[in-house]
């Protein structure tokens, strides 16, 4: 195989394109999607033009690639405190504070994910959904441990679950709530304790 100073003509596309990546968070997050050009990524990746399109399609594809990225960081994180042998309860709740970490230990990706990949393409939606299926089939199975309601679906409720606790961190990340992050995190855990510690009322009667 063919090298150049040592690296393969594959190793400096991989560069390039982790380049195109790192330029397109830091742009996204500060311009906005909408006044992100394929131009100006290439040119804060210090870039010339022929190698956009060596690695993606368009800025959509770049933006669906981001959000891979961090939803893959993210169920990464969630299934390692879930897979742990403490109680339900603190499993949950690490699982919600990894969600809120995640975008306070980067802004950038939690502004991405949050907020500018919702005005992006088709290609952005759905890695979009397959991320927050993912998610959903995470708080499924803790939902599956603690359920006493034979009523409840986990599957229906965990898609509830998470697509909430992704509301209050848009509404907190955004400013509009005036609530720390452990008041937040606290918050998404009574909403999965509502779930899970739900008694029919044939029970209690």
């Amino acid at each position: 195989m063919r090298t150049y100073g040592g690296v393969t003509a594959e190793e400096r596309a991989s560069l390039r394109r982790r380049r195109l990546m790192e330029s397109g968070l830091e742009l996204f997050s500060s311009r906005g999607y909408a006044h992100t050009s394929i131009r100006a990524v290439l040119h804060h990746a210090g870039l010339k033009d022929r190698y956009f399109a060596e690695s993606f399609t368009s800025l959509d594809d770049l933006m669906a690639a981001l959000m891979n990225d961090i939803y893959e960081e993210q169920v990464t994180r969630c299934a390692a405190a879930i897979a742990t042998d403490q109680p339900l309860r603190d499993r949950a709740r690490n699982v919600i504070d990894t969600v809120v970490g995640l975008s306070l230990e980067d802004p950038r990706k939690g502004r991405v994910k949050l907020a500018e990949s919702l005005g992006a393409g088709p290609l952005t939606a759905h890695e979009r959904r397959l991320g927050l299926q993912r998610m959903s089939g995470l708080v499924d199975s803790l939902l599956r441990e603690g359920l006493h309601d034979p009523r409840i679906d986990p599957t229906t409720l965990s898609v509830a679950v998470v697509g909430a606790v992704g509301e209050m961190l848009l509404s907190w990340f955004g400013g509009e709530l005036g609530t720390s992050r452990e008041e937040l995190v606290d918050q998404g855990l009574l909403l999965f304790e509502a779930i899970t510690e739900h008694t029919p009322a044939t029970s209690r009667e």
